[in-house]
């Protein structure tokens, strides 16, 4: 039987994201299908991971983007996990019954779920307890970037660039670690000029999941990806070659 602050939590996480979903691109492929989304991959981790505090999953995932419908600004978008934190805090300790320990470790998963890989490191090697919520929302979020739905979140966030490049059609970033993606913005040379890119830029998120279940869950979904750019290379390369 679900937890009656869970639904109370659904229904606020809703409310939020239906007022702020008029005239704001931030919520491009960050909407509540996608909080429902990272949610069920979040209790899928959770379970392989043999993570036992359901809860609090179910809460950090709920409310993990929690911010974002208050921005209406490019600019604001790395502010979204603290910001989300802040607002999550409030609300758990004026709704919850929730030990302050219990909430920090939601509002801490919330906070840095988007921090850099860096950062996220520097966060887990302070955390007594290993610092398990986090990772299963972290994992979570970036699963919802791949497959299927990462190829289609990518069209729709990154419609306004052209799709490949006539002479590179994988692009430029095809099989760039994560790493390699951030020695690119390190340069200021961002993720790329095609939409392709963008694909390629979110095939690389595999580098950066945490826990086992999630590279297993993840490894098709990848896989689907790359072979999604294969075969538009072939479908392209064909019709050239035909019409030479």
């Amino acid at each position: 039987m679900k937890n009656e602050l869970i639904y109370q939590v659904e229904e606020y996480v809703q409310d939020t994201f239906a007022k702020g979903e008029r005239n704001n691109n931030l919520l491009i492929g960050h909407d509540y299908k996608h909080v429902s989304r990272v949610r069920n991959w979040a209790l899928q981790i959770a379970h392989g991971e043999g993570y036992t505090d359901i809860l609090s999953v179910e809460l950090a995932a709920l409310l993990h983007d929690i911010a974002l419908p208050y921005f209406q600004k490019q600019k604001k978008r790395s502010e979204h996990g603290g910001i989300g934190a802040e607002i999550a805090i409030k609300y758990l300790r004026e709704k919850s019954n929730l030990s302050e320990k219990q909430i920090n470790s939601i509002t801490t998963a919330i906070k840095y779920h988007g921090a850099s890989p860096s950062t996220v490191r520097a966060v887990l090697e302070n955390d007594d307890n290993g610092g398990m919520l986090l990772k299963i929302v972290r994992d979570a979020d970036m699963i919802d970037a791949v497959g299927a739905i990462g190829l289609m979140r990518a069209f729709t966030s990154k419609a306004s660039l052209p799709e490949y490049d006539p002479l590179n059609i994988k692009g430029e970033t095809w099989g760039l670690s994560s790493k390699q993606f951030d020695e690119r913005f390190a340069k200021k040379l961002g993720i790329g000029n095609y939409l392709l890119d963008q694909i390629n830029f979110q095939i690389s998120y595999y580098d950066n999941l945490h826990t086992k279940t999630a590279r297993n869950l993840a490894t098709p979904l990848v896989d689907f990806m790359k072979l999604f750019v294969f075969q538009l290379e072939h479908e392209i390369v064909f019709q050239d070659t035909n019409n030479t």
